[in-house]
């Protein structure tokens, strides 16, 4: 070989070696330049709990009848608002003067006292708990007063005061600060003693008994008796409108009135689609804020409709029972029709992909086919990777995926599916599967 050809042999190899590292720089600059300068943002999948909800104004129906007094004296309610009564139970005492009745008040309040410390004095060794856990009870405690505080719910404040005494006298017997319990109740038991001696009595005149079954409110607005249970057939958006109800006088004498039975019913005017939706419901419950900051399971009891395009009046039966229940008329209510649990997304998150598999025909051959799905970019390390959602439900702005679908919901084995923690990619441009991002995004 001549030395021209292995000159020329030489130049070809210095060549192909020159292209060869100008691609190899070319390319991790390519990579790099993608690494460092693709930008996104990422939320991290949460759990979430949404609610399908119908927003309306409700009047609510109860059965009620008037309690009255025409005597002398100052009544004192026995009964609280809101308490289950029977027919014939003692509602109300009545009593001579303020005096007589405020003491016989605080004598009940001393006499509850008296008999928790008596409890304790009787079994100061059976307290399993630790003081760890009474703590506990008193915080839990604590914070439901101040929920019932917040919500205005008086009531439910007076009846978890004794619950934080007694939990305060335990914590204290417990850590062996309690001592002179004896000396305490006699402290009490004296009170109680003065207490008599200064209203004169300590026993009313005479009680006011409950003439039916049901509960009891000391209140009344002026609207009983206008529409009963009997009524709610007759109730269409026609001849419903509870803002042009004129409300009664109520009579000086009446102290009072029982709601009978165990049900109250909300009626409400809805849409046509609303109806719909409400009659198809498997489960319904309602909020009130003003009587109860929990949901309140309801059933549908009946829809009043003239045809499937009309607007209807749909009732609700419930039977909870606390003071604000007993007291509400009519409020703006939030009638929940579906319930869903899942992943949050943002709808800004959400894209759609082909995606292909392999299947085998009826023959025993495989084919390929593909499909678009729904579903969300995913940063693993400095990649991104598609994964399919199955959406629940759909907001303005969010959608609600399954946190674990069934496989046949999955198109492809080969795509993965949402869970809950992974880092959404949820802004950025030009976005596939595999594609490199930077790791600080």
């Amino acid at each position: 070989m001549d030395k021209s050809t292995i000159d020329r042999s030489n130049l070809f190899r210095k060549g192909i070696m020159t292209l060869l590292t100008i691609l190899v720089i070319v390319y991790v600059v390519y990579v790099v330049g993608r690494a460092s300068f693709t930008q996104i943002r990422t939320e991290s999948a949460k759990q979430m709990t949404v609610y399908n909800s119908v927003n309306t104004t409700g009047y609510f129906v109860r059965d009620e009848k008037l309690v009255d007094y025409n005597g002398k004296g100052v009544v004192s309610y026995v009964a609280a608002d809101g308490e289950k009564v029977s027919k014939g139970e003692t509602i109300a005492s009545v009593f001579e003067s303020n005096t007589a009745a405020n003491a016989t008040k605080e004598i009940q309040h001393l006499e509850s006292q008296i008999a928790s410390l008596r409890q304790l004095r009787r079994a100061p060794d059976t307290i399993a708990e630790t003081p760890d856990m009474i703590d506990k009870d008193i915080d839990s405690v604590l914070s439901q007063i101040n929920l019932s505080l917040c919500d205005g719910k008086i009531s439910d404040v007076r009846a978890n005061t004794d619950d934080i005494l007694y939990k305060i006298n335990e914590r204290q017997l417990v850590t062996g600060k309690l001592s002179g319990l004896d000396e305490k109740i006699e402290q009490l038991e004296s009170r109680i003693e003065k207490l008599k001696k200064e209203s004169g009595t300590s026993k009313s005149e005479k009680t006011i008994s409950s003439a039916a079954t049901g509960y009891f409110v000391s209140k009344t607005d002026g609207y009983e008796g206008i529409y009963k249970s009997s009524d709610l057939g007759k109730l269409y958006p026609s001849n419903f409108d509870p803002s042009k109800i004129t409300q009664k006088s109520v009579d000086s004498n009446v102290i009072g009135k029982t709601i009978e039975g165990v049900y109250w019913y909300i009626v409400c005017e809805v849409s046509a689609d609303d109806a719909f939706k409400i009659k198809n419901s498997d489960s319904l419950s309602v909020e009130v804020p003003f009587a109860s900051n929990e949901k309140i399971n309801v059933e549908l009891y009946k829809i009043n409709q003239k045809s499937k395009t009309d607007n209807a009046i749909v009732i609700l039966r419930g039977s909870y029972m606390n003071a604000e229940m007993a007291n509400v008329r009519n409020e703006e209510v939030s009638i929940i029709i579906d319930t869903y649990s899942g992943i949050y997304v943002p709808k800004s998150a959400v894209h759609d992909a082909k995606v292909t598999r392999t299947v085998e025909t009826d023959k025993g051959k495989e084919k390929t086919e593909s499909k678009t799905v729904s579903g969300v970019y995913v940063r693993i390390g400095t990649e991104i990777e598609f994964k399919q959602i199955v959406p629940l439900y759909s907001g303005e702005d969010f959608i609600i995926c399954m946190s674990n679908p069934d496989d046949e919901m999955i198109y492809s084995d080969d795509v993965g599916v949402l869970r809950l923690y992974d880092e959404v990619v949820v802004e950025g441009a030009n976005l596939y599967d595999g594609k490199i991002v930077n790791r600080s995004s």
